[in-house]
């Protein structure tokens, strides 16, 4: 008997991209930087790889044919969102250049000597949760051959901020989404089980001021958006696929400047024409003249 096929976003696996988004988390660390203010920019990444985790366990994603029963009733309602988050997270790491300008972080090799920080500068708080959140990525690597990529560390603090109420964000729809399907609860009981493993009652204090951060930083850009006219005409493309002669503009007509579109997995074949982006009134004419 063949085996159920997983949930797919239009061409690409849900089990891959959100195995993906976990994974773009998981190269950021606190490199030689120390000081407070460093330690905590790394806690508010943590617990946000741990909520994003937690909402992949109580949703089964990562089991292929066997998701939650009601994620998979309500998938034609919901791919959408959970699309739209999923490739939130991971475009946010896709590009080296975005990384560096927009939200502080810097490069380094995997192999580099020198690009961690010894131990015994950091605080004994931040120790205790940097521990658990390395422990959490050996087992989720555990029996896994792991590619060597290049690594990022926070370089500057108030950038790293916009990452941190960007993921927050993205994070907060599939949460909102796991409310929905009355899920919630469970994805909360699992996230307080994983943070039980921090004993420590200084690192338990840092975990939660890191929490009262994010939540400030999610309002202060929830804000921003509904102050912004922007918003309306932005757009997530997955799993496009256009074939033989057709043509397709991937983006808003007449309304250059005012959007921000994302992109994943768009398929052009044989004589189809796609164009990514908005695009002028005149220019539309002649493109699908």
């Amino acid at each position: 008997m063949a085996e159920a096929a997983g949930l797919a976003i239009g061409t690409i696996g849900l089990a891959g991209l959100f195995t993906t988004c976990v994974e773009c988390i998981d190269y950021v660390s606190l490199g030689r930087n120390h000081g407070r203010d460093y330690e905590m920019s790394m806690t508010k990444l943590v617990l946000l790889n741990a909520r994003l985790n937690a909402w992949g366990e109580s949703l089964l994603v990562t089991y292929e044919g066997k998701e939650n029963a009601a994620l998979k009733g309500r998938w034609l309602q919901e791919q959408d969102t959970v699309g739209k988050c999923l490739v939130g997270i991971n475009t946010i790491f896709e590009d080296g250049k975005q990384l560096e300008s927009k939200y502080g972080l810097k490069p380094f090799s995997a192999d580099q000597s020198s690009s961690s920080m010894p131990k015994e500068q950091k605080s004994k708080a931040f120790r205790q949760v940097e521990d658990w959140f390395k422990s959490r990525i050996e087992l989720r690597q555990e029996g896994i051959s792991v590619t060597k990529k290049i690594r990022w560390a926070i370089r500057d603090n108030k950038k790293f901020d916009s990452m941190i109420a960007d993921l927050a964000f993205f994070i907060g729809g599939l949460e909102d989404l796991s409310d929905r399907l009355q899920v919630l609860g469970l994805q909360q009981r699992l996230l307080k089980a994983e943070v039980q493993a921090i004993t420590d009652t200084s690192s338990i204090s840092m975990m939660e001021d890191a929490s009262t951060q994010i939540q400030a930083l999610s309002s202060s850009q929830s804000s921003e958006k509904e102050d912004s006219g922007r918003v309306p005409y932005s757009h997530t493309y997955i799993g496009t696929i256009i074939k033989d002669r057709a043509k397709v503009l991937n983006g808003n007509l007449g309304l250059q400047g005012q959007s921000s579109h994302s992109y994943y997995g768009t398929q052009a074949s044989n004589d189809a024409h796609v164009v990514q982006g908005d695009m002028s009134n005149e220019a539309a004419l002649a493109f699908f003249k």
